[in-house]
């Protein structure tokens, strides 16, 4: 027999069709009894309802190619089993499930939902904190990609995303990360981040994805570090070809 705190634990798995056919059963018999578990559903179904009626927040292609690219070298390296988000109708339902949880903390501060639920979101993002640190270089990939439905207030996910940038080993994942920032450029400490890494990281595909995404945000700072890159010996060509042609429009 379950009780209400393990039901209402579980209310939101339910209400997405990612529980156990055992655990619907039994959570669907408590309900029918339980005026308190059942007013909790009602709630939630209403949350589900209003979410369904927002429109998307759709990653553009180029995000998206990225984030795929980087998952398929990473898979094929480690010869794992992860499926990359490949169709359209697959990413549609990966951001659809993201939102969800990102208008469910919403309704907590409204006081819409539970205080076992909000646990619940804590928890998650705790989860993806622990995934940035994964060994698995495409596992970090996806935590990184999850990162884009955060919204700039959240501090420690700029930061996590700076952290991965600079001192990740693996160039994948620092690209996803530089990737996943260009979302935040409106904050300045991750303009700030941006510029110090296109000084220090040393990697010719790491330096061109800086290059590319200064330009987009018109980052005029960012002549002075794109000047030495263009001036040092050691750069390699195909990276002077995209300075040379990238700062004039930071003129």
């Amino acid at each position: 027999m379950m009780e209400c705190k393990d039901v209402q634990e579980q209310l939101m798995a339910y209400m997405m069709n990612e529980v156990a056919e055992s655990e619907k059963v039994a959570i669907e018999k408590h309900i029918q009894t339980c005026g308190s578990c059942k007013a909790e559903l009602e709630s939630i179904q209403s949350f589900l309802e209003v979410m369904n009626t927002v429109e998307e927040e759709q990653p553009s292609h180029n995000f998206k190619q990225r984030f795929e690219t980087a998952l398929q070298e990473e898979i094929h390296k480690e010869n794992t089993k992860i499926v990359p988000l490949s169709s359209s109708k697959e990413w549609k339902s990966y951001m659809r499930v993201a939102a969800s949880v990102i208008i469910l903390i919403s309704g907590y501060f409204l006081g819409k939902i539970s205080k076992t639920q909000e646990l619940n979101v804590n928890q998650e993002q705790q989860q993806l904190f622990a995934l940035l640190e994964n060994q698995s270089a495409s596992k970090r990939i996806l935590a990184i990609s999850k990162t884009t439905t955060y919204s700039v207030e959240d501090s420690r996910i700029i930061d996590a995303l700076i952290n991965k940038m600079f001192v990740d080993k693996n160039t994948n994942v620092r690209l996803a990360a530089i990737e996943a920032l260009a979302k935040f450029s409106s904050l300045e400490k991750v303009r700030n981040a941006l510029l110090k890494a296109l000084e220090t990281d040393k990697e010719p595909s790491v330096q061109i994805e800086l290059i590319q995404v200064l330009a987009d945000i018109q980052e005029k700072r960012a002549l002075i570090p794109m000047k030495k890159l263009l001036d040092h010996e050691e750069t390699p060509d195909y990276v002077k070809q995209e300075l040379a042609y990238t700062m004039p429009t930071l003129i």
